[in-house]
């Protein structure tokens, strides 16, 4: 056996061990159940196998249903998270082969333990840092994604650079179009790394490209891509892209037409979040405090100096260094909510420098050290040979030893980001719809909330399970038809219907839209029956506030220590520009004020900006009366105001007399 086969063995051992551990630890922090969010989502996507939101993930989807249907044991839910932490761990071994590529291309020299120390180190930092630790414990994408840009950087690497400019061929090269044709097929952001793979070949000599090896190489890069033609197919497996709300109503999740199929891939839906015209210090900031919650500031200053260590490789500093500045450039303008996650990529390059960093100042200390001890004078010339051989032991021996120490660095993540992460004992979607399934609640009930991924666990209950497939699970944007661009719009809908509806939890302010019942509270949930309420006031007026709001009526209820007002809004013009508060103040004969109500109509759920043109809203007010409030002739004033960050007050209109009433004894 020869030498180089033997180390690629020994690579591909230390490799596998590094996986291990990264494994070991996930699995004593994996998600034991059903998830809300993304991951409860792809734990039955993946079972059915179903299509998953744009831009699909065919890969992962296959992947995860032939994972999860070929696994013996454990519910559906518990194997997709383990496929996660299985594909994550895989991802940790591999960034070890760049790691320890790199390491010898930047100190060929160094000794081999020290350069693979290094290596490891880099892989176990990227598998603690703590958003991919928090993505590797839960059923989603980035474990597979974080594999496939680990791969990529590894066959690229293959590619060594050459004394003059050569040809790209086929042999060299597919290796490198198969890994970046997956990437492609999984996650549409690994197209970021095109400009760095591109300028590392063209640095690395690989200047010239026949014909027929680049019709290959695309063929190779493009095969993969076929199985986005499987999403078709996928979708008609999906009961959930059609969902019939009543004969009437009709959502369509997907349209499985040419023109739906490419708005899917291509991920249309997001086009909006990126905004290129909004970035700020702000969001450079942001990321900053991102790469402190991964790796800490020690991280980040041991990273330049990897980044630093690299100014005399300029192939190996544009693929590392491009590769990172795509991937964060796009994150900066891109402003969907959960972007943190889209910057694991960075966090793996990222780890990777920290490896050369620490062997950079591994080296340097330990060529200082051994200086130090060095025998001068009439003794070096005595011992000679001797002492020189010594001076190269003692040299080596600190150089692994300081090197080993990036070991510690990896312990001191592990032992702060645990907690952080750990999902192990996470049973809070299993509980809570376990109880809410458990309830009787009538045939055909519409169940209702503001946020889509706590609608996850049912779906995953009713198409894994097959658990009350007659209860309809709604929320906001559940398409994009204006019909449900928000809660309020989405429970008009649902009332439509004539099916019973059921909030799945607290919303305060919503029964400005319903008349709201809470049932007996459960241990983990709290459901509420929604009916359309009466939107006919005892009392009729015509108030006008600015061009776009107007009051049309009034109830008013006197008990002796309270008084409520409920007031009847209706949105005379555009929907309101800002969340006003709107107030009712009870005034004495004299115009003094004796006691108020200020609130945000609708609350957090439902305020002024999200309602619509046309549409009247029920806002109650409820003003406590002093005990010993004396009889007589009193008004009420009703206004909106708003109220920016630095206190003042906008007002929409004068406050406006309601009524005038008298108290009497």
């Amino acid at each position: 056996m020869s030498k180089s086969t033997t180390s690629q063995k020994t690579e591909t051992l230390i490799a596998a061990g590094t996986s291990a551990i990264a494994l070991a630890i996930y699995l004593l922090t994996l998600a034991p159940t059903v998830l809300f969010a993304d991951g409860g989502e792809f734990q039955f996507v993946t079972w059915l196998p179903g299509l998953a939101h744009p831009t699909g993930y065919p890969l992962y989807t296959l992947a995860g249903w032939l994972f999860s249907h070929t696994l013996p044991f454990g519910e559906a839910a518990w194997r997709m998270n383990l496929f996660s932490a299985v594909a994550a761990a895989l991802a940790v071994g591999v960034v070890y082969l760049p790691g320890a590529q790199l390491t010898a291309r930047l100190s060929p020299s160094a000794p081999l333990t020290a350069r693979r120390l290094s290596a490891v180190g880099a892989a176990l930092i990227f598998a603690f840092s703590q958003t991919f630790w928090s993505q590797a414990v839960i059923a989603e994408v980035y474990g597979m994604h974080a594999l496939l840009v680990a791969l990529i950087l590894w066959a690229t690497l293959q590619i060594k650079p050459a004394e003059k400019p050569c040809a790209l061929t086929f042999r060299r090269g597919w290796l490198l179009a198969l890994f970046f044709g997956l990437g492609l097929t999984h996650h549409r952001t690994i197209i970021l790394m095109l400009p760095a793979l591109l300028l590392y070949l063209w640095l690395s000599g690989c200047r010239k490209l026949s014909l027929k090896d680049g019709v290959k190489l695309l063929v190779i890069a493009a095969l993969p891509n076929l199985l986005y033609l499987t999403l078709p197919l996928l979708a008609a497996n999906s009961p959930y892209v059609k969902l019939e709300l009543s004969q009437q109503q009709t959502l369509i999740l997907y349209h499985n037409t040419f023109k739906g199929f490419l708005q899917h891939v291509s991920g249309a839906v997001f086009s909006a979040e990126v905004q290129p015209e909004a970035v700020g210090l702000d969001r450079l900031l942001m990321s900053l405090d991102f790469m402190r919650r991964q790796v800490g500031w020690l991280g980040g200053v041991l990273g330049l100096v990897g980044v630093f260590s690299l100014r005399k490789r300029p192939a190996l500093l544009a693929l590392t260094l491009g590769s990172f500045s795509g991937f964060l450039i796009f994150n900066l303008i891109y402003f969907i909510g959960d972007v943190y996650v889209l910057f694991i990529p960075c966090w793996l390059i990222l780890s990777l420098w920290i490896g050369l960093g620490w062997l950079t100042l591994a080296r340097i200390t330990s060529q200082k050290l051994s200086s130090r001890n060095q025998i001068r004078g009439e003794g070096a010339l005595l011992l000679g040979d001797a002492t020189a051989r010594m001076q190269i032991r003692l040299q080596k021996l600190l150089f692994v030893g300081l090197s080993g120490l990036l070991l510690g660095f990896v312990v001191v993540l592990l032992v702060t980001r645990y907690a952080k992460v750990d999902q192990s004992q996470n049973t809070i979607a299993r509980d809570a719809w376990q109880e809410i399934l458990l309830q009787e609640l009538p045939d055909d009930a519409v169940l209702l909330s503001n946020d889509r991924n706590e609608m996850m666990p049912l779906w995953y209950y009713q198409y894994v399970e097959n658990r009350r497939p007659d209860w309809l699970g709604l929320f906001p944007l559940i398409t994009p038809n204006p019909e449900y661009a928000n809660i309020g719009r989405a429970l008009d809908q649902a009332f439509a219907s004539q099916r019973p509806v059921y909030l799945i939890k607290p919303m305060p302010g919503l029964e400005i839209k319903a008349d709201l019942q809470a049932l007996p509270p459960l241990p983990r949930a709290q459901l509420f029956q929604a009916s359309a309420p009466n939107l006919s006031p005892a009392q009729t007026t015509s108030l006008s506030y600015g061009d776009t709001l107007q009051i049309i009526g009034y109830d008013l209820q006197q008990q002796p220590e309270l008084l409520t007002v409920t007031l009847y809004w209706q949105v005379s013009g555009d929907s309101p520009a800002k969340n006003y508060t709107s107030y009712v103040h009870l005034l004495n004969a004299d115009g003094a004020g004796i006691t108020q109500s200020d609130h945000l109509p609708g609350g957090v759920f439902y305020p002024p900006t999200l309602w619509s043109p046309g549409e009247t809203l029920r806002d109650t007010h409820q003003l406590a009366l002093p005990a010993d409030l004396p009889p007589g002739e009193y008004t009420l004033i009703a206004g909106l105001y708003f109220q920016p960050e630095d206190g003042s007050l906008e007002k929409l209109g004068e406050g406006q007399t309601l009524t005038q009433f008298t108290i009497s004894e």
